[in-house]
């Protein structure tokens, strides 16, 4: 059904290909670590707007309320990179098999700087799981030391309020286990928002 795209499948393309169309972003070309680092972080915070403030959070949800699947944050997470990523000549993959599975993303810029990126719903069975175990075994596996975990929230139950405060910790304490991996994390708000009038 291309009117409804219940799991989200194709509607990701049009709406990011007008949003990065009308808000581009110039990356400063990345020939440092720290530019690379910068460079991700703005890839990162740019999906999040969009997400939050300009109602890419309808693409998540289905007319019933209820979500689409995973899938579908990745797919529109990758529509608003790739646009990015190609307008500034950073290379982006989907779904890299590095051996122990399939990695959500994998961001180059040659091979002076490689980066993976776990992408979660925050409420998922294996949340903690993704963090903790795949992606540093993601990472290991590329001999890659830079890795990005992106937890979407749904919802503000118990448990999603609980992990969004634990996560912090548990990013410190995964730094402390893995002292040669270097990890970033974010927080993107994919709950239904209010128009500005009923605020």
């Amino acid at each position: 059904d291309f009117v409804k795209d219940r799991k989200g499948v194709w509607g990701w393309y049009p709406a990011t290909k007008v949003y990065t169309t009308y808000n581009p972003l110039t990356l400063v070309p990345a020939r440092t670590i720290e530019e690379s680092i910068g460079a991700i972080e703005a890839l990162i915070d740019s999906f999040a707007h969009f997400v939050e403030e300009r109602g890419g959070w309808r693409l998540l949800w289905n007319d019933d309320s209820s979500e689409k699947p995973e899938d579908a944050v990745q797919l529109l997470f990758r529509g608003i990179a790739e646009h990015y990523c190609r307008a500034n000549n950073i290379v982006l993959d989907r779904e890299v098999n590095l051996g122990r599975g399939p990695v959500d993303f994998k961001f180059s810029t040659g091979y002076a700087f490689q980066a993976l990126i776990e992408v979660k719903k925050l409420h998922n069975g294996k949340f903690w799981d993704g963090l903790e175990k795949q992606l540093p075994s993601y990472l290991k596996s590329d001999r890659c030391t830079n890795g990005w975990f992106v937890a979407i929230q749904y919802r503000t139950n118990g448990q999603s309020s609980a992990r969004r405060k634990e996560l912090p910790d548990r990013i410190d304490a995964l730094k402390k286990a893995h002292p040669t991996l270097a990890i970033y994390y974010s927080v993107v708000d994919a709950q239904p928002k209010l128009s500005a009038s009923n605020i």
